[in-house]
């Protein structure tokens, strides 16, 4: 029936004159724009198209977009000048004010932040803005240098010193045009895995369960990436440093090749082993954040999301179940909820077309120790295990390994009763240390999923040297079909998220409102030029007398029948309004 209705008042419509056709458009258009047009109303946004074709949206609705927002995202929002880089900077710091007091992820809040935020905001503005990361907030372990301020290594202020030069890391992501916001909290002289705490400010906390540590010792910098305080950050990695907090706090860390990243301005604990990374809430963030760590690379141009499909990847059976002899390895001690857990992923791993295949590394403990860096012979046994390593991969036909990052319950923290730290009186299985740090591999940490003790799950990827872009693809896979990052109860986002998407989400709804405003202006164009030209007079019309008309002459004008009815051609828009609806209630009847 409403088919029929509208055919019909189509019919109607197509049946007036030119002229009662226009007044009857502009009125509508008239009604439409007096209060302005909501754009995406199923998607419950402020976004709306204004009577003078502006958009105009809820600014607080855009903040709520900006939790969880990855790089890409905020770098378009600021280009677009959706929020400027000082509103981006003060966001990130008002969610350091309210839930920092809690976990404790600084050591050291940068003074001159807004200041440099405004100076991102002017390059912007002149369009002399160029960076991946052009406005964007990060952070960076303290251990790593940059210029001004302290750098303590987990120490006190007073026994540091303030750096006057920066890191070669930081160097590149300020040539991006990051905004550096603070100094991140670890363990003193980065020694502790287990948990973050330094001589100046004490323990970062666990992002999920206060009573739970943080892992170390890069914890302040993976707790303060996982509850929204920057868009990513930079850390450091011994033995498992970047992996294992990371995974603890349900985020992304890649542990690169060893000397592929110029560590020149971080402060060493073992110059064999150390690395310096990233830590983030998503793979394609890694692989922009290592783009940036390498002086300039394309990870994230090649970044590919089909790669699992036929590959072959190798579960090492001594890194994932319980193994003889092995003290730490035993039933009692591995997790039986990171089993189940790991053991879903595998099932979802072989869900995209992954084909498994167990293999076994004889002895790898034992050699793995060999190749510590104060042991005889430990550049022979290096080299053994990763020749060794290779054959395995080429005899299997496989292009990666996996295991579970953590195998132990995660650790609570504090003192007990005589003063001994938790910590140390717990159970503690972690595979970070095992492969990649002695050899010099690279191994990337994805969240998995959740303990019920609060804290987050991962596994680790790992394969034969410089071969980033291949884990990256790996990752990359897994993760967009299967994403199991988890945000904190204990830091919720501080704006009412009334808009249904994410910050990317709400970029494109405004792009289309742009569009369709564009439209709009298009189309009001056009009707004021088809008014124009139907309403104007000739000069020949002009110098006609009135007299000389007469009623013949009359008769092409619709509905003048007589001379009278003349008058209805300087009729008001009311009165015509009025006319086309008597005529079609007279042709409904």
């Amino acid at each position: 029936m409403n088919d029929i209705i509208r055919s019909q008042k189509s019919t109607e419509f197509e049946e007036l004159p030119m002229k009662k056709k226009l007044i009857l458009i502009l009125m509508s258009v008239m009604c439409m724009f007096s209060t302005g047009v909501v754009f995406a109303e199923n998607t419950a946004s402020s976004i709306r198209i204004t009577e003078d074709k502006t958009i105009e949206y809820d600014k607080e609705e855009l903040l709520a977009t900006l939790y969880e927002a990855d790089i890409e995202s905020v770098r378009e929002a600021l280009d677009m000048r959706l929020v400027t880089c000082r509103e981006l900077t003060e966001y990130y710091l008002e969610r350091i004010e309210a839930y920092n007091p809690t976990f404790n992820c600084f050591i050291t809040l940068c003074d001159n932040v807004l200041e440099e935020a405004d100076k991102r905001d002017t390059a912007i503005a002149d369009g002399t803005a160029k960076g991946s990361l052009f406005g964007v907030p990060i952070v960076v372990k303290d251990n790593i240098e940059y210029e001004g301020y302290y750098t303590t290594n987990g120490r006190e202020f007073k026994e540091s010193e303030i750096s006057t030069t920066n890191a070669v890391i930081v160097q590149y992501m300020l040539n991006e045009g990051a905004v550096i916001i603070g100094k991140t909290n670890m363990s003193k002289d980065a020694e502790s895995a287990r948990r973050s705490c330094s001589d100046e400010v004490g323990e970062t906390l666990n992002a999920y369960n206060t009573k739970l540590a943080a892992g170390g010792s890069s914890g302040g910098s993976a707790v303060a990436t996982t509850l929204n305080f920057a868009v990513a950050s930079l850390g450091t990695d011994t033995n498992s440093s970047l992996r294992f907090p990371a995974a603890l706090s349900s985020c992304v860390s890649l542990r690169p090749t060893y000397g592929l990243v110029d560590r020149t301005g971080c402060i060493p604990l073992n110059r064999r082993r150390d690395v310096a990374g990233a830590i983030t809430r998503t793979v394609k963030d890694q692989a922009i954040m290592l783009d940036i760590l390498v002086g300039g690379g394309t990870y994230t141009e090649n970044l590919d999301a089909n790669v699992l499909e036929g590959m072959r990847i190798g579960l090492i059976k001594e890194l994932t179940y319980r193994v003889a002899g092995e003290s730490n390895r035993t039933s009692a001690i591995i997790d039986d909820e990171i089993e189940a857990v790991f053991a879903n992923a595998i099932e979802e791993l072989k869900a995209c077309g992954v084909e498994i295949v167990e293999v076994s590394i004889h002895d790898i403990f034992k050699k793995s120790r060999s190749c510590s860096e104060d042991r005889e012979g430990w550049s022979e046994a290096k080299n053994s295990l990763y020749a060794e390593f290779e054959k395995l991969l080429a005899d299997n036909n496989l292009v990666a390994v996996v295991f579970p990052t953590y195998l132990s319950t995660p650790q609570y923290t504090g003192k007990a009763e005589d003063g001994d730290l938790l910590v140390y009186d717990q159970p503690w299985t972690v595979n970070c240390s095992v492969l990649a740090s002695p050899l010099g591999l690279p191994e990337i940490s994805v969240p998995i999923g959740q303990h019920s003790l609060g804290a987050g799950i991962g596994m680790e990827f790992a394969s034969l040297k410089n071969s980033e872009q291949l884990l990256l693809n790996i990752a990359y896979s897994y993760t967009e079909k299967y994403d199991h990052r988890v945000t904190s109860e204990l830091a919720p986002n501080l704006y009412e998220k009334s808009f249904s998407g994410d910050l990317n989400a709400f970029i494109t709804t405004y792009k289309e409102a742009l569009a369709e405003a564009e439209r709009l202006k298009e189309e009001e164009l056009k009707e004021k030029e088809t008014t124009t030209s139907e309403t104007e007079t000739t000069p020949e019309e002009i110098t006609t007398p009135q007299e000389s008309v007469t009623p013949e002459e009359s008769l092409p004008i619709e509905s003048a029948t007589n001379p009278d009815e003349l008058t209805s051609v300087a009729t008001s828009p009311e009165q015509e309004t009025d006319e086309v609806i008597s005529d079609n209630v007279s042709k409904d009847k």
